[in-house]
């Protein structure tokens, strides 16, 4: 009798552990969410405002700590003899590439502007025909750079006097050292509906890289919650079901 009640102790103790860490990490994961749901609410939030701010010339944007997503506004020459093509970018489930190209400012600066999206040719060996943008241009869009490393599945070397570049990320030194200058360490996303030297404006569909919303973050949060509640409801039928076993079991002794 008495090693049955030892045995009974212990695996209620061990359900009351394992209840409160099923609990503790579900409501963890919850509050977490609940904080990264206000993060992405801030960021978005600055986002939005440094993009509302006057259109910044290539200078102001150099010196500027965070210029990723300020507006821009660029008074230069494209240099048609060096683009980059960005590989593996898709639209509608068609692979193409980013059609970066190299473009120099009236202020002497260099920096990438991503005119948008080409398709892919027949097969990887036949390149995109790249139309030429002559003559000074005004270009305005966005700053642009990952976060972090993109995932590649091997580091590229890039090769020599091969054009267009086509890489796998853009590095912005290394292409830089390829074309002899010294690139702005962003590219600008070219405003969509903008026709570069009266050309149709290539696909830009810039709104496919939003990061996860907060909201998403607060559904996230509300089924963390959920599971902590339901593991808890759980338990307590359990429990009182094995009480009124107990129970049914001393009475009929």
């Amino acid at each position: 009798m008495a090693s049955h009640r030892n045995g009974s102790r212990w695996m209620t103790l061990i359900a009351f552990t394992s209840l409160f860490m099923v609990v503790g990490v579900c409501l963890r994961l919850s509050w977490w969410q609940l904080e990264r749901a206000e993060e992405k609410r801030i960021w978005l939030a600055q986002q939005a405002e440094r993009s509302a701010m006057t259109p910044a010339s290539l200078d102001a944007l150099l010196n500027d700590a965070s210029p990723l997503h300020r507006s821009a506004r660029l008074e230069g020459v494209v240099d048609n003899a060096h683009p980059v093509l960005l590989d593996n970018r898709t639209l509608n489930g068609i692979a193409g590439y980013h059609l970066l190209s190299p473009m120099q400012t009236h202020s002497g600066l260099w920096v990438l502007i991503n005119r948008g999206w080409l398709p892919r040719g027949a097969s990887r060996q036949v390149l995109p025909d790249i139309p030429s943008v002559e003559g000074s241009l005004v270009v305005t869009g966005t700053v642009y750079h990952t976060s972090g490393s993109p995932f590649v599945l091997q580091e590229e070397e890039l090769p020599d006097n091969q054009w267009p570049l086509r890489v796998q990320k853009v590095d912005f030194g290394a292409i830089g050292e390829k074309l002899g200058v010294e690139l702005a360490p962003f590219e600008i996303r070219v405003t969509p509906e903008l026709a570069l030297g009266g050309l149709t404006p290539l696909p830009r569909h810039w709104q496919d890289v939003t990061p996860m919303g907060p909201e998403r973050h607060k559904a996230y949060a509300l089924q963390w919650l959920c599971l902590a509640i339901a593991a808890l409801v759980i338990f307590l039928f359990a429990a009182s079901r094995a009480q009124r076993k107990r129970l049914t079991q001393q009475q009929g002794r």
